[in-house]
């Protein structure tokens, strides 16, 4: 979704070439599971439409570039995904769309835009989709709601469209709906539920554009879906923050230091807890929210120990969790503002405190809450073990891996001839550079001898290709 010509990564992997390219990074990327971006731990607690890996898939694609990263077989290459510039909710029951809007700032932007519902009646809403004017630029989207005039107000003081603000609106009625990040699509809440919206609301979303892309324009619109009144409410509501819950406070860290701070607060009633999300800023290093039931049981929330600025989520459970009356909800936020830190706004650091600015600092914990009712534990939301992939991932390439065993190549470093043994019949040897351009190719019928006296010294990787479809990979260094 983010690495294609339109998406909001640097970078297209739409084609062989282009992977190959990145292949290195790729690898990586993978291995230290920063790539796919879900920086949640799963270990202890599941999340729906996890944007993640298998540690099987992690093996391959680190085995296939450490292998050159061979193409295959050309002729059974899967039709290239695509990206449908058209809506998911086709048929919405409201839309808004924000004013055309230019990025005049080669820094970060955070761009709040007031959008009027008109609506005379309550609504619930059971699916919102955010959808960016421009993928390019559209970094991530916070949607509120709010039935005050101060985000109107503060507009209209702004000569241009919209208004700046950062980490919320400006009016403290606005109440959080949804959180938009690259790469989603429409959002649903949990089977049952939804958000009520008061009559005369505004919708209010909050655009983050990010550096470097002054010049260019952006129209996002929002996307609403109605349900029916019995869907059960869901309010998104900062359980755990830095003004209320802190056991430590006040959220401050001194310039060269790390902490960490607490946070807890008590659940007076039964409560069903959908999903949740947690905010902090570019010092923040790691953040973790759990609860301890009456009966002293720990339920793990989440766990994220490399935070990200960048990669902000909506965490939605597989299944809900239960908090059960008379549990204690924990909090743990762990901020650098050293020089270790390459995040760190600032160089020399300096003292940070809590405040909306991007250098100011945040500890927040949203969470989808309901009313508790028996049964809430078994509604699925999802339970695919990761993210669904472009194909099942059980495409045949019509090519046969045979073990490393079998095929020998030598010497190995070689001055003049390389040998190669354990193959019957005829085979292609094809000799590549380590930038993947090939230098060599030969039909070995019957010589199993190759001579490499005119290549330049250094590291190369031979594939071998037989008439039964077979494909062998071995490293050759030439000297």
């Amino acid at each position: 979704n983010c690495h294609n010509q339109n998406g909001i990564a640097p970078f297209s992997l739409m084609t062989y070439n282009y992977v190959f390219q990145n292949r290195l990074s790729i690898a990586a990327s993978v291995q230290a599971k920063s790539m796919p971006p879900f920086p949640a731990l799963q270990n202890k607690r599941k999340y729906a439409h996890a944007n993640t890996l298998s540690d099987h898939e992690i093996d391959e694609i680190v085995d296939w570039v450490n292998n050159f990263a061979p193409l295959g077989d050309a002729g059974s290459i899967p039709d290239p995904p695509t990206y449908s510039t058209g809506f998911q909710i086709q048929n919405p029951d409201f839309t808004g769309k924000i004013p055309t809007y230019t990025v005049t700032s080669n820094n970060d932007v955070y761009r709040v835009f007031v959008i009027p519902v008109n609506n005379t009646a309550q609504q619930t809403i059971q699916s919102i989709e955010v959808y960016p004017g421009n993928r390019e630029i559209v970094h991530h989207a916070l949607v509120f709601q709010d039935t005050s005039n101060i985000p109107y107000t503060l507009d209209q003081n702004d000569p241009l469209p919209g208004y700046s603000a950062f980490g919320g609106t400006g009016s403290s009625s606005s109440k959080l709906i949804y959180a938009y990040t690259p790469g989603q699509g429409a959002f649903s809440f949990a089977p049952g539920f939804g958000a009520t919206m008061l009559p005369n609301s505004y919708i209010i979303i909050q655009m983050h554009y990010p550096a470097g892309v002054s010049g260019q324009v952006d129209s996002t619109q929002v996307r609403l879906l109605y349900g029916p009144s019995s869907l059960r409410n869901v309010s998104t509501t900062a359980v755990l923050n830095h003004n209320t819950s802190l056991t430590n406070g006040p959220l401050f860290i001194p310039a060269n230091t790390v902490k960490t701070f607490y946070a807890k607060v008590n659940s007076v009633t039964n409560r069903t807890v959908t999903g949740l999300m947690p905010h902090m800023h570019l010092i923040g290093k790691s953040i973790k929210a759990y609860c301890v039931t009456p009966t002293e049981d720990t339920i793990h929330l989440i766990d994220i120990p490399e935070w990200d600025f960048h990669w902000q989520y909506f965490y939605q459970f597989q299944k809900p969790v239960h908090i059960p009356a008379g549990s204690v909800i924990y909090g743990e936020a762990t901020y650098d503002n050293t020089t270790n830190n390459p995040n760190n706004p600032n160089n020399p650091p300096k003292d940070v405190s809590k405040g909306e600015g991007t250098e100011d600092e945040m500890f927040i914990i949203y969470m989808n809450l309901s009313s508790y009712m028996p049964g809430d534990t078994s509604i699925v939301i999802d339970t695919s073990d990761h993210y669904v992939h472009h194909t099942s991932c059980l495409q045949t390439t019509g090519i046969t891996n045979i073990q490393a065993s079998a095929v020998r190549v030598y010497p190995n470093p070689a001055k003049r001839v390389v040998y190669i043994d354990g193959i019957q019949g005829s085979y292609t040897a094809i000799l590549y550079n380590a930038e993947g351009k090939k230098v060599l190719q030969q039909e070995m019928n019957p010589m199993h001898s190759i001579s490499v006296e005119q290549i330049e010294p250094g590291v190369y990787y031979l594939q071998i290709r037989t008439s039964m479809r077979e494909v062998h990979y071995r490293k050759v260094i030439i000297e």
